[in-house]
């Protein structure tokens, strides 16, 4: 006899959990695509897009898990971060405070996201907050780190990548209005 079985059930979790893969390997992605501007030692990169995308698409829970699996990848030596390094060490350097930035932002825009209606303006909003706050963590992480003051800090790691950020939110902002319901339907 054939048993048939009935996926109803987990049939959304299971979408969830493929989504947030998908938007883990999307990070790596982004963070190969560079956007060749030398102004500062923290490159301009495509992953705080997937990011903010991830999280206002699938909200707080699965968009942090997206991020969580990003980061572990790296974590323990898959290549995943900018300029195709990986391991704990990155992390801890640096710029690892822009990285892990990613998991309260996701968490922040997510549970945002969940609250609003779907429309650009208001994802444009809380897409740039996150922006802000990926590159605010990130710079006070760099200063510490690097033993600079928070004015050089901030001149490296913060100043020289606001309009790339906004210019960021409004395609995110664009996107996941259309995205989201999509992956509703889905």
């Amino acid at each position: 006899m054939t048993e048939i079985i009935d996926f109803n059930d987990n049939s959304e979790k299971i979408k969830k959990m493929v989504l947030a893969a998908l938007f883990a390997a999307l990070i790596a992605v982004g963070a190969y695509i560079r956007i060749p501007i030398v102004i500062s030692a923290v490159p301009i990169t495509l992953q705080t897009f997937f990011v903010l995308l991830a999280a206002v698409t699938l909200g707080r829970k699965w968009g942090v898990a997206s991020v969580i699996v990003y980061l572990l990848v790296g974590f323990i030596g898959f290549p995943v971060f900018t300029g195709g390094v990986g391991g704990v060490g990155i992390l801890f350097g640096p710029t690892g405070g822009y990285l892990y930035s990613f998991i309260l932002v996701a968490y922040l825009v997510g549970l945002l996201s969940e609250k609003i209606e779907k429309k650009p303006i208001p994802l444009f909003i809380i897409s740039v907050f996150g922006s802000f706050l990926i590159l605010g963590i990130g710079t006070v992480h760099l200063s510490v780190l690097s033993h600079i003051p928070m004015a050089a800090a901030v001149l490296v790691g913060f100043a020289p990548f606001v309009i790339g950020d906004v210019v960021k939110s409004i395609a995110v902002a664009l996107i996941a209005a259309g995205v989201s319901k999509k992956v509703k339907s889905v």
